[in-house]
């Protein structure tokens, strides 16, 4: 949310943290309307930022809307879900961690006790990272309708590399 433009692991992580704590509670822990109602239900949950935490966020106006807000105590994770593994809070929280550079990374998760059980190195694919200009969807070109649904229609056709004999 704080740092939209840079797209990393860090951010599908913390998916994975919002995830689990529904999972767990069987409700969205941060059920935001808006950006600023989702910032103020993960600061009611995690704390007011550290200092490093705090200038660590990329965008002067998000760090002008935090400091406007009351100071918050962080909330424990253990007494928010207090049926659940303890194991699963410690994923979550780690998950959950404010800033994105100190959150737990993938192969971290994938290691924790938590997911021990399901752990298994050699069926747990790993790639490079993807160019950024996958992302650009439509390379800032507007294409016709008629275009767009070929398009669509060809990529939902092309076989699976599993599927080509």
């Amino acid at each position: 949310m704080l740092t939209f433009k840079e797209y990393t692991r860090a951010i599908d992580i913390w998916s994975v943290g919002c995830v689990l704590a529904e999972m767990l509670s069987g409700k969205p822990l941060f059920p935001g309307r808006d950006y600023h109602h989702q910032l103020s239900l993960i600061l009611e949950v995690l704390g007011t930022p550290s200092l490093d935490d705090f200038y660590a966020i990329n965008s002067a106006r998000s760090r002008e809307y935090i400091r406007a807000l009351p100071f918050r105590k962080r909330k424990n994770f253990t007494q928010l879900f207090p049926n659940a593994n303890p194991h699963a809070v410690d994923l979550m929280e780690k998950c959950l961690t404010f800033n994105p550079k100190r959150r737990i990374d993938v192969v971290q998760a994938l290691a924790h006790p938590y997911l021990e059980p399901y752990h298994d190195e050699e069926d747990e694919p790993n790639a490079p990272p993807l160019d950024a200009s996958f992302f650009d969807f439509d390379n800032g070109v507007e294409l016709p309708k008629e275009q767009l649904k070929v398009m669509i229609y060809e990529e939902v056709m092309r076989p699976l590399p599993h599927q080509v004999a």
